[in-house]
């Protein structure tokens, strides 16, 4: 078995994925390792909703920006039919600090020339006609977001990289780093050795200890979040509607605090996606807690309470990266060069072309059309030694 290849991606969700067939696309031998299968972490749970909800705004607008041009041709681009749909984005506000940083928050968007705006409550059925306005002060209404499928987004790179010569290591656990003389030239599995020229780590919650490695201390945190799925119905739901409360929480919860906020879609084959409640973990466990589903549940009816009879089929936890600034790590590594970082978004599938883009760009050109200089991995890194 050939071992050595020009580019090894680690982490084969929707960034590992994309970035497998960017690399593939631009002629480069690429093998994409995952300890799982494809889509085995946080992207396994992700709702495939395209959108700027829970952006970071003092240095992600631009990102975001470009990040949205690219699903205009990603079917054609792609060849591939991945679920593309409009949808609307809703924040329904319960408290007048809500309301205050939602004002903010409409205004940074509006000045990068995305459309966003707040609608009074009895405005709030002409968007959403199931949603029970009593008690909420109105909402932040994005009308232009979107949804995919988010298996067959992923399925479609993998598929279309795969015809352009991937070669892909399932079940392999990454375990350590092979470096030479100063210089990263592969990884390590219980498999064996393999060897690139390039590594490019899509990680997630296992960054930060990937990073150890190294010396280096990535801040990357993680909570575990639980969500669950509905049987299908009816297409009744116009957007993806999420709470306001979650901006008013601390970005670090206590070890095991379990907190629920409303975020629901229903997805192009009718099931209702319902969430999310999580906690901080120091473990990677997926269990349910006994408390998540229930805590789910109510924060949902709160909002839908014409939901009360549905049906759950199925419930989830995952754990989900984030960093303390809110922005990703992208870019090369410093002091090894050949490493590059993806990991952290915020909001995973409206950056997920571009992102497979700007690291095909970085190697083989040295430079991206994104202006990465904001997300570059040393800004938040302890180093070790």
């Amino acid at each position: 078995m050939d071992h050595t290849f020009d580019v090894i991606v680690v982490g084969a969700g929707y960034i590992g994925s994309s970035i497998a067939y960017h690399l593939c696309a631009a002629g480069l031998k690429t093998a994409l390792f995952d300890q799982g299968s494809f889509a085995a972490g946080a992207s396994r749970a992700n709702y495939g909703n395209i959108q700027i909800q829970d952006t970071e705004l003092s240095k992600s607008i631009e990102m975001i920006s470009l990040a949205r041009t690219r699903f205009a041709t990603l079917e054609q681009d792609l060849d591939w039919k991945v679920g593309l749909r409009k949808i609307g984005g809703l924040l329904p506000i319960e408290n007048e600090n809500q309301w205050e940083i939602l004002k903010a928050r409409m205004k940074a968007v509006n000045a990068a020339g995305i459309s966003a705006e707040l609608i009074p409550p009895e405005q709030l059925r002409e968007v959403e006609p199931l949603i029970d306005p009593r008690g909420l002060l109105g909402c932040l209404y994005h009308a232009s977001e979107g949804q995919v499928d988010p298996f067959q987004l992923i399925w479609g790179y993998l598929v279309r990289a795969r015809q352009r010569g991937l070669k892909e290591f399932y079940y392999h656990e990454m375990i350590g780093f092979n470096v030479q003389n100063g210089r990263l030239v592969g990884i390590e599995t219980p498999q064996g050795s393999y060897f690139a020229g390039s590594v490019v780590l899509c990680t997630g919650a296992q960054t930060r200890q990937l990073g150890q490695l190294l010396g280096r201390d990535w801040n990357v945190h993680y909570v575990l979040a639980q969500a669950m799925v509905s049987e299908p119905i009816d297409q009744v739901l116009h957007n993806h509607i999420a709470s306001a409360s979650f901006f008013e929480q601390s970005d670090q919860l206590p070890k095991g605090t379990l907190l629920a906020n409303m975020a629901i879609s229903q997805s192009g084959h009718g099931h209702l996606l319902l969430g999310e409640a999580m906690y901080e973990a120091d473990h990677f466990q997926r269990h349910i807690p006994s408390q998540s589903v229930p805590s789910i549940s109510t924060s949902v009816l709160r909002f839908f309470p014409t939901f009360n009879r549905l049906r759950v089929l199925r419930s989830w936890s995952a754990p989900v990266a984030d960093t303390l600034d809110g922005c990703p790590l992208l870019g090369p590594v410093e002091g090894y060069p050949g490493l590059f970082i993806a990991t952290a978004f915020r909001s995973t599938v409206i950056i997920t072309p571009l992102v497979g883009e700007t690291i095909a760009q970085l190697i083989t050109q040295g430079t991206s059309e994104l202006d990465i200089q904001h997300f570059l991995p040393e800004r938040n890194t302890n180093h070790a030694n």
